[in-house]
């Protein structure tokens, strides 16, 4: 079923979806496991106002549960066989399980249930293609789980399974850096570290909470009787959700960048001014408080326009982000003799002179606290610009501002390879 539909038959409200974004958001910048469990217990117990909550871990054969919220021990620091529990039941089925009384199906281990408050409960598996886990959530009274609460419970349970592979990648991150540096890797050989295996694997995993409160936010702005507030925190909730698939897709850019050994593109007779046009049309809607000004003389050359879109529109983000917002940002676009060139500057405060000679490297972040970036955006502009043949450059002074150049050759009719090596 299609997930807007689903949100809008379980009758998921406004403040569900906010507490769905709080939850998930929170989730995304966790790095512990221990945590993950804690976190997702403790929204589980709020979003379903059940009075407790157990954090499963799939072990092959065993099930075992990590952490739980409840008034009276569960189960927790315990391994029960997949086979013979609820849990298990929906890790090995891919599915979520509602059961009213428990005392009512043939599933349920009585001995592991007479002893404790549990009357119903919900099962809901950490990811649905292939589960880590489960989130459980019990109730002391009978109690039949609603479409609005198994909704909400499934979307966050998306969101914990991601999260697990965040902080697993973030072990990983970790790990490298204790010993000085990335081992090297070399694209195509099948050797490559755990990282680059986990990274496309979390990227995905994200996509599916965040498409489910996208389509729900959707779904609020069509409904009638809304307030001007509540339309208003539902932008809000889309202008979050798109932040987060923008992080998404730099991970996987770059997960693809280093399997593939380079970009591919597609060249096509190209205006460049036009490009930077449509660029700054669509920077302005999602900074209306901005104010970015576009210099350009007619501009062609030979480029791949998607590509070339997407680096803009990464140092435009970049300037409306970082710069002082009560100054222009301004986008500039011309030829000097045989190439063509792209400027973006804002007014604002330096790049620390201490990064600039790595600003281009993946998992660096220029400036600010980088709550929005995972330090890839800059890389991945800097690749697609060496694919086109040409480099880029970084002024950053107090007083003048900050300003990207872009120096690109009018006629590369074929794209150059791009460094390969660890970076």
């Amino acid at each position: 079923m299609d997930l807007r539909v689903r949100a809008e038959r379980a009758g998921a409200t406004l403040e569900d979806v906010l507490s769905l974004l709080e939850a998930t958001q929170l989730l995304a910048r966790i790095r512990e496991f221990r945590e993950v469990a804690q976190r997702t217990c403790s929204a589980a117990k709020r979003l379903s106002a059940a009075d407790g909550v157990t954090f499963v871990l799939s072990e092959g054969e065993n099930v075992y549960y990590a952490e739980e919220e409840a008034p009276a021990c569960l189960w927790r620091g315990r391994r029960f066989p997949a086979s013979e529990c609820i849990s298990g039941w929906a890790i090995r089925h891919h599915q979520p399980v509602a059961i009213r009384d428990i005392y009512a199906d043939s599933r349920i281990p009585l001995a592991a249930y007479r002893p404790t408050f549990v009357r119903s409960l919900a099962i809901l598996p950490l990811g649905h293609e292939s589960p880590v886990g489960s989130l459980g959530v019990y109730w002391a009274h009978e109690h039949a789980a609603t479409e609005r609460e198994m909704f909400l419970l499934d979307v966050l349970a998306e969101a914990a399974s991601a999260a697990l592979s965040h902080a697993e990648c973030w072990q990983q991150v970790a790990q490298f850096h204790s010993r000085g540096a990335l081992p090297p890797e070399t694209p195509g050989t099948g050797e490559e570290p755990m990282l680059m295996r986990l990274m496309p694997i979390l990227a995905h995993d994200l996509k599916n909470p965040l498409g489910a409160i996208s389509l729900a936010a959707q779904s609020l702005l069509r409904r009638d009787g809304l307030t001007e507030r509540d339309h208003t925190n539902a932008r809000r909730i889309l202008s979050s959700v798109t932040r987060a698939r923008y992080l998404v897709d730099e991970v996987l850019e770059y997960a693809r960048l280093r399997q593939m050994g380079g970009l591919r593109l597609d060249i096509v007779p190209t205006q460049m001014d036009e490009l930077a046009r449509a660029v700054v049309d669509e920077t302005r809607i999602a900074f209306p408080q901005r104010r970015i000004e576009l210099i350009s003389e007619q501009t062609s050359g030979m480029w791949d326009p998607h590509r070339l879109a997407e680096a803009l529109t990464n140092l435009v983000g970049n300037a409306a982000q970082y710069g002082y917002p009560d100054t222009p940002i301004t986008l500039r676009v011309g030829v000097r003799q045989t190439e063509s060139y792209v400027e973006v500057h804002n007014d604002g405060p330096p790049i620390p002179e201490e990064i600039l000679p790595f600003i281009f490297e993946p998992f660096r972040r220029g400036r600010g606290d980088g709550r929005n970036s995972v330090g890839l955006g800059l890389f991945i502009v800097e690749q697609i610009v060496r694919a086109h043949g040409g480099n880029i450059q970084v002024c950053s002074q107090a007083g003048l501002g900050t300003t990207f150049t872009l120096h690109l050759p009018t006629q590369q009719m074929q794209p150059i390879p791009v460094r390969s090596e660890p970076v």
